[in-house]
């Protein structure tokens, strides 16, 4: 039963790893969208 448990608490440690790598990825392509959508804008003068 302790291994079950211990097993569950790594697999949740992994799931909050997991998703806070994709909080940073979902926020850097967010910052890249919005420069390239400046650099559209320029475009069109």
């Amino acid at each position: 039963m302790l291994s079950s448990m211990d097993e569950m608490s790594i697999g949740a440690k992994k799931i909050n790893e997991t998703g806070s790598v994709l909080g940073e990825m979902s926020e850097s392509m967010k910052e890249s969208i919005s420069e390239i959508s400046g650099q559209i804008d320029e475009f069109e003068v």
